[in-house]
């Protein structure tokens, strides 16, 4: 398939510009998608020229898929919609090892892995007790061995609550990020990094966790968070309380928050594409918005602004300033 890896190869492209291409790619040619879905992407496609190499490396990819000789490969594709985006949802991988910190992840991390889908909270418990809640479009590998108990955070946001270990030698638990490691000191405690271009951060909710990245290390306590990544790392202070642990609950609590912000943090939770648009984006709000039900947070944000809410279709959204007719 080497047409698909090398299509805008020497171009690097955004990962969550290539991830939403894959999730077009897996939703339109499933078989279900109507003349709004293909007119959304043709919208998505000529928005910016990243979309568009994107969209050629997806497109490039199916090629290779259709060129297949007959055989189990080719039969699945020619197999009806639930099957044929089962194997999509698997064949996106190949368009995401060139593209910097994502790549690292596909490439670099051993352990077994576990994913939860966009809207979907995924709650696992280890094999040393240790309780996960995985939010969102979130990504973890767990290594766990003689020596060592790893959580490798991909992407996305997780929450821990540890256990002590009931191997015979104690084995430290750390959670990794691609900024840096956070070891955890009998706590409860959330790790994020939702995207490339964002840092990490770690929020205690309980006991107390040490951070070493960039050379430093620095203990966080109960009550604090701390931000740190390529830019270097912060200083622990207190964090927002109910606003920093509502998504636990499937909330987003926002205070005094611009929407274009607030409309940034549901679109994490939106299968597709929610956007706001630059007329809007300032506006200030506060509420609490329950991420998990897209249709309800949509109608409170169009009952507490000056906005309405622009559906393309179930998966192109946008917010938009309420428009009047003369």
């Amino acid at each position: 398939m080497s047409s698909a890896h090398s299509a805008g190869a020497d171009t690097p492209i955004d990962p969550i510009i290539l991830r939403e291409a894959a999730e077009w790619l897996t939703h339109l040619h499933g078989g279900d998608a109507g003349p709004k879905e293909w007119e959304a992407i043709e919208c998505w496609r000529a928005s910016s020229p990243a979309h568009g190499r994107a969209w050629q490396r997806a497109e490039a990819l199916m090629g290779d898929l259709r060129d297949l000789p007959g055989g189990p490969l080719r039969a699945t594709l020619e197999k009806p919609a639930a099957r044929r985006r089962h194997l999509l949802r698997l064949m996106w991988l190949p368009l995401l090892p060139t593209a910097g910190w994502l790549g690292w992840q596909q490439m670099r991390v051993d352990g077994e892995r576990w994913r939860s889908a966009t809207g979907e909270q995924l709650p696992l418990t280890l094999a040393d007790g240790t309780r996960l809640l995985l939010n969102t479009s979130t990504e973890i590998a767990v290594d766990f061995n003689a020596q060592s108990r790893t959580i490798h955070l991909l992407g996305g946001e997780i929450l821990v609550t540890s256990a002590p270990d009931p191997s015979p030698v104690p084995r430290p638990l750390r959670v990794l990020t691609h900024d840096g490691s956070v070891r955890p000191i009998g706590t409860r405690f959330s790790v994020r990094r939702a995207g490339r271009d964002d840092d990490s951060r770690v929020v205690v909710f309980e006991g107390a966790v040490e951070v070493d990245a960039l050379g430093r290390q620095e203990r966080v306590n109960a009550g604090q968070r701390l931000d740190f990544g390529a830019g270097g790392m912060g200083q622990a202070q207190a964090h927002a309380g109910l606003t920093d642990e509502a998504w636990t609950q499937g909330m987003v609590v926002a205070r005094r928050m611009r929407l274009a912000d607030l409309v940034a943090e549901l679109d994490r939770y939106h299968p597709g594409f929610l956007r706001c648009h630059p007329d809007v984006a300032n506006l200030r709000i506060s509420g609490t918005f329950p991420a998990l039900a897209r249709a309800r947070s949509l109608q409170l944000l169009a009952e507490s602004l000056p906005v309405q809410v622009r559906e393309r279709s179930a998966y192109w959204v946008t917010v938009e300033p309420i428009r009047t007719t003369p």
